[in-house]
Formats: C-alpha cells, sequence, structure tokens
C-alpha cells in the first residue's frame, strides 16, 4: 500500500477547507444579490409612491 492510498492527509484537509471557502462565498454573493434586489425594490415602490402623492394632491 503507498502513501497515496492511505485516505486522509493535508490535501484532504485543504481541500474540505476549499470547498467550504467556496459554498461561504457563493452563499455571500448570493445574499449580497438578494439585497440589492430588495433594495431596488423598494426604491421603485418609494418613487411610485411619491409619484402618486404629488398627482393626488390638489394643486392652488
Amino acid at each position: 500500500m503507498s502513501d497515496r492510498d492511505s485516505g486522509g492527509g493535508v490535501f484532504d484537509v485543504i481541500e474540505a477547507l476549499l470547498a467550504i471557502i467556496g459554498a461561504l462565498t457563493v452563499m455571500g454573493v448570493v445574499a449580497v444579490a438578494a439585497s440589492v434586489l430588495a433594495w431596488e425594490m423598494e426604491l421603485r415602490k418609494s418613487e411610485q409612491d411619491g409619484s402618486l402623492a404629488e398627482t393626488t394632491q390638489p394643486s392652488n
């Protein structure tokens, strides 16, 4: 049996850490994208509410 067949080792630990870092990175990107999308929707909603408020006010 050679060293390569022994399983475990430093490279497996590094691979596992890189997999965890990659998963966290993907989740972070998804969270930022969702946050930006929600902010954009709120901005559009507030712009629409503002324009509706301007049109419903009687002019003097």
